[in-house]
């Protein structure tokens, strides 16, 4: 009896281990971070991931409640939350582009309850959901199991030494691609937009007369309904361009010294 009690004992704590690192990288992940998908729904899936991954990982045996499985357990915290975090990074850089567009367009104050943005414009909602669609079309789901298998092979358990410098430099380098992207994605409405701002400002001059509060804000508002509508293809081929090299970078965000 005692023979069977600890051997359950070793495989719960050992087991333990990647379920921490799968099961922060799901919490936080794009997709499975909705709220839509509660937090049981996340733990029992990381659950079921951490069974099929058991028999391809090599799990040192560590001492429970000793120190050295406390910093095990840190590190694969940190080692998970990093890898969503990169993914998390193209929804922001989603997000600001779709604030531009709302500013330019003078839908600024219309803003929505995003379920994953939180309160963000209307803009910025649709091309979330636009971006989600994205995601999946590329497989994405299929690619977050791929990664979590990839990094258990480039970062095994208790094995290898993390350079733990050059990899929160090179998250802190990807970090700007939230602006960057943001800015490639609303920049061809953004600067059309400030065009027809400029022809309604020369408008108003001209006759001063009219109301341009009456006529600049539906005008500012058709003009940018329908740029959004001929420019959708650019729109979402930089999506998909942002979420493919979020992957490429999470695949190779860990610089590893083995010895």
């Amino acid at each position: 009896m005692n023979f069977v009690l600890d051997d359950l004992v070793v495989l719960l704590t050992t087991g333990l281990i990647p379920f921490l690192r799968i099961s922060a990288m799901l919490l936080a992940a794009p997709l499975v971070s909705l709220q839509v998908v509660n937090v049981r729904i996340r733990l029992a899936l990381a659950f079921l991931l951490t069974v099929f991954f058991f028999d391809q990982i090599t799990i040192p045996v560590i001492n429970p409640l000793s120190v050295p499985w406390f910093i095990l357990i840190a590190l694969e915290l940190m080692i998970g939350i990093f890898l969503a975090l990169i993914l998390q990074i193209v929804n922001a850089a989603i997000v600001v582009a779709g604030q531009s567009m709302s500013m330019s367009m003078g839908l600024g104050m219309a803003q929505t309850i995003d379920p994953n943005a939180g309160q963000v414009p209307v803009i910025a909602s649709f091309l979330v959901v636009l971006s989600t669609l994205i995601f999946l079309s590329l497989g994405g789901h299929l690619f977050l199991i791929e990664l979590l298998l990839q990094s258990f092979a480039a970062i095994p358990i208790g094995g290898g030494s993390i350079d733990f410098s050059s990899s929160i430099w090179n998250l802190t380098i990807w970090s700007s691609m939230a602006f960057l992207g943001g800015v490639l994605i609303a920049l061809p409405i953004t600067l059309l937009m400030m065009l027809i701002n400029l022809c309604i400002g020369v408008v108003t001059r001209a006759a001063p007369a009219l109301n341009i509060f009456a006529v600049g804000f539906p005008a500012m508002l058709i003009a940018g309904l329908i740029l959004i509508v001929l420019f959708m293809a650019n729109i979402g081929s930089r999506i998909q361009w942002l979420w493919l090299e979020a992957f490429d970078v999470a695949q190779n965000l860990w610089v590893i010294h083995n010895g």
